[in-house]
């Protein structure tokens, strides 16, 4: 099923929320960075338990600045060429406001998606 094409109001709508949502990604990737700095700990006062569970969650704070880092990139993407944003990089055909409301990053039309996930 087709979708309407975005209105410009409806465009510069989203790419607002999307500047909004880059420097709000870009401050949490700063705190995160911090969290993922090498795990400095006294061996004699900390136990082995401990130890371990410091390194997983440095860890697990280095996946979600790597997915961060993911997000923050595709959203400059957006920004250097507009004139593309809202159409499927597939098919070509507008990827829906009720579709980049939700996920405004999306870069398929939910077709286009569906087909990408079941291949």
């Amino acid at each position: 099923m087709k979708q309407a094409d975005l209105t410009s109001s409806e465009k510069q709508e989203l790419l607002t929320k999307l500047k909004h949502e880059l420097v709000e990604l870009e401050q949490q990737l700063t705190t995160i960075h911090e969290r993922s700095a090498p795990v400095q700990l006294d061996q004699q006062a900390v136990g082995r338990i401990s130890r371990i569970d410091a390194i997983q969650q440095q860890q697990m704070a280095q996946a979600g600045e790597a997915l961060m880092q993911q997000h923050i990139l595709r959203i400059k993407q957006i920004f250097l060429d507009t004139d593309e944003y809202g159409f499927c990089l597939e098919c070509g055909e507008s990827i829906g406001l009720g579709r980049l409301t939700i996920h405004a990053i999306a870069k398929l039309c939910i077709q286009c998606q569906s087909e990408a996930e079941n291949s």
